[in-house]
């Protein structure tokens, strides 16, 4: 007989430990459950038990003895070793150097996961072997040794489910992780540039108005893959919905003046890759004088 259960839980999570005896005639047969030698009262002849799983690092043994009508003992016995995976979710996208967030991965952009394993005893991530799945697909042809790291593009849609299958060196599984991993849309932001002040932090809303003859504006792209800024993307600036050619010497930035005394420009920013058409975002911004 054998016990069944799935593979390693994390610390004080519910197991249940079931009973394959299907290869014996257990007719008439009693069943004792032990948790570490000491018997479970409560669970004697039940073909299952559920236990709560000991903290990280501990060790516990579950031992079922069927005794068969004649007399025969059979003990069945199996070992529980709590394990937590921790996932790390990285992108390589950028943001404003101001920006207090953590950059987060978006449509068409390059995501990377690491999966850290721990079991309570100093143990190297890269001494177990892994299985990814990336949308339900194995990456890279099946279990490598010490890949705890993958990297993939992302494309169209909201989410993107990524698994992971842990093994030891004797290639039993230890234990299986999976995470959704969101995509956020690139964003883009307008912000003025001061004379005195330098770039302000400030978003410049749709009722922004300057004072002034002149303003200067920087197009911040959120989010984009960080390889397309070293990658000669196609920028384009419109001005009233016509294209304007960009005296600035910095491609982001642009200086308008204002021609009569009130009135508005409607600014768009545009920047992609043209060989990969996921990667762009444009947006537009009305600034009032």
């Amino acid at each position: 007989s054998e016990m069944c259960i799935r593979d390693s839980p994390e610390p004080f999570e519910e197991v249940r430990i079931t009973l394959n005896d299907y290869t014996l005639n257990t007719n008439g047969a009693t069943f004792a459950w032990f948790i570490d030698g000491t018997e479970i009262q409560s669970a004697a002849n039940e073909r299952a038990i559920t236990i709560t799983a000991g903290e990280l690092g501990s060790i516990t043994e579950i031992t079922e003895i069927t005794t068969l009508p004649g007399g025969a003992k059979i003990p069945t016995k199996v070992i529980i070793k709590p394990i937590r995976v921790d996932m790390l979710i990285e992108a390589d996208t950028i943001a404003p150097l101001f920006y207090k967030g953590r950059t987060v991965p978006a449509v068409g952009s390059t995501v990377s996961v690491t999966a850290i394993p721990f079991t309570g005893t100093p143990q190297n991530p890269e001494s177990f072997s892994y299985t990814w799945k990336v949308r339900n697909e194995v990456i890279g042809g099946g279990s490598r040794f010490g890949k705890n790291h993958i990297a993939f593009n992302s494309d169209f849609g909201k989410n993107i489910p990524v698994s992971v299958e842990i093994y030891d060196n004797t290639g039993a599984l230890v234990t299986k992780e999976s995470i959704i991993v969101p995509l956020a849309e690139p964003e883009l932001h307008f912000y003025e540039i001061n004379p005195l002040r330098g770039l302000s932090e400030r978003v410049m809303g749709n009722n922004f108005t300057f004072i002034g003859d002149e303003i200067r504006v920087r197009a911040e792209p959120y989010f984009l893959d960080s390889a397309l800024l070293s990658q000669n993307p196609h920028i384009e600036w419109k001005l009233n919905n016509r294209t304007t050619q960009n005296q600035s010497g910095d491609p982001q930035e642009i200086t308008l003046r204002k021609e009569g005394t009130t009135g508005s420009f409607t600014l768009e920013f545009h920047i992609r890759n043209l060989r990969q058409l996921l990667q762009g975002v444009k947006d537009t911004v009305t600034i009032s004088f």
